[in-house]
């Protein structure tokens, strides 16, 4: 097909779509607020004037409100070297930072994988330094590259450079991915809860990868049920058993 006429029909069926939402601080209620984390996917800029603005108005509700945590997923587009220095600024603002292997490759003008398709380790390690080294932080900073097929992997700023790889839930059965789609956001929103409730990137990051498992395995939304003791489940799976499953595979 002609690309004239594909992008007629793109946008002609871009029409139909529910308008992108633009939130700000000023859309969410006092319970959205309170939120003891909050995941950003924006430009360098518009995280910082998130953060603050989301600061600012928990402050205005209740200045006992200890600071959340910030988990910011930049855009692609602006996965860039010229938006490097932007970049770097913004992680002042965050505690956590996490693109995709390709992403964060992009943002060095490197080639972040192999011919045959596997993620360069030593690449993503060297960009973690890079892109920490004229930072001077009091507080944390993790960055949490996802790596798809070959996991993912937790650099801890404030834990002395700290760098473990952990594989992908499925690496040992790549036939039960049935449908990426949500993967990533599914791992982060696990990562959230999981580092607000155990303060630890590495363990946070288990939790994330069994959350993004649980996202592929089927086309849409996991499948909420209860085993016959009660349990709540995914796609027929009790969540706990899952994870202490992955625990100690990731510990082997």
């Amino acid at each position: 097909m002609p690309e004239e006429s594909l992008s007629q029909r793109t946008r002609a069926e871009f029409k139909y779509l529910t308008p992108r939402l633009r939130l700000s601080a000023e859309d969410l209620t006092a319970d959205l607020l309170t939120s003891k984390s909050f995941h950003l996917i924006c430009s360098p800029q518009r995280c910082i004037e998130l953060v603050e603005g989301i600061v600012e108005k928990r402050q205005a509700l209740d200045r006992q409100l200890a600071r959340p945590l910030f988990i910011w997923e930049p855009v692609p587009d602006l996965c860039v070297p010229a938006a490097l220095e932007d970049t770097i600024n913004a992680l002042r603002f965050v505690d956590v930072v996490s693109p995709n292997h390709a992403e964060f490759a992009g943002l060095f003008d490197v080639s972040g994988t192999t011919q045959s398709g596997d993620v360069e380790r030593a690449v993503m390690e060297d960009c973690c330094r890079k892109l920490t080294s004229s930072i001077d932080l009091s507080r944390r900073l993790d960055i949490v590259v996802r790596a798809g097929k070959d996991g993912c992997c937790v650099f801890s700023r404030t834990d002395h450079d700290k760098i473990q790889w952990l594989p992908a839930y499925h690496s040992q059965n790549q036939s039960a991915v049935v449908d990426p789609t949500g993967g990533g956001n599914g791992f982060l929103g696990g990562f959230a809860v999981g580092l607000v409730r155990t303060k630890d990137a590495v363990e946070a990051a288990i939790w994330a990868s069994v959350s993004a498992s649980l996202c592929i395995e089927q086309v849409g939304m996991p499948i909420l049920g209860h085993s016959s003791t009660g349990d709540e489940t995914w796609n027929g799976v009790v969540v706990g058993d899952r994870l202490h499953e992955f625990k100690q595979r990731c510990r082997q």
